[in-house]
């Protein structure tokens, strides 16, 4: 569409609340240095694909993301999966804690806006 700005939003929800660690991980504290920003297409706005996503990304101590995984839905795959993909390439400060190797659980938001 011409004339219409496309942006995607990027939220990060540090607080470590809602999300359950196995016994081997605790809770991260995670100061975000970089997230990856999605694309996107023209054919999602023509869709009108908007919506945010919520992530649980696993940040190990180093700063890197372990793992990352949808827990609320934009209610579009395309949004849902490209958020994944966008989340699992954040960056975080490493966390080193007493000497030892923490991992833990945050939370990333995508929000998917056509302006």
């Amino acid at each position: 569409m011409i004339g219409k700005l496309h942006t995607v939003a990027i939220a990060f929800a540090l607080s470590m609340t809602g999300l359950t660690a196995t016994a081997a991980e605790t809770t991260a504290s995670a100061n975000t240095l970089e997230c990856g920003v999605p694309d996107y297409p023209t054919a999602w706005l023509d869709d009108g694909l908007e919506g945010t996503v919520r992530l649980a990304v696993l940040v190990n101590a180093d700063g890197s993301v372990k793992d990352a995984k949808v827990v609320r839905s934009s209610g579009y795959r395309e949004l849902d999966k490209a958020s994944r993909r966008a989340g699992a390439s954040c960056k975080f400060a490493a966390n080193p804690k007493a000497g030892n190797s923490v991992t833990g659980w945050t939370t990333v938001q995508y929000k998917w806006v056509a302006q």
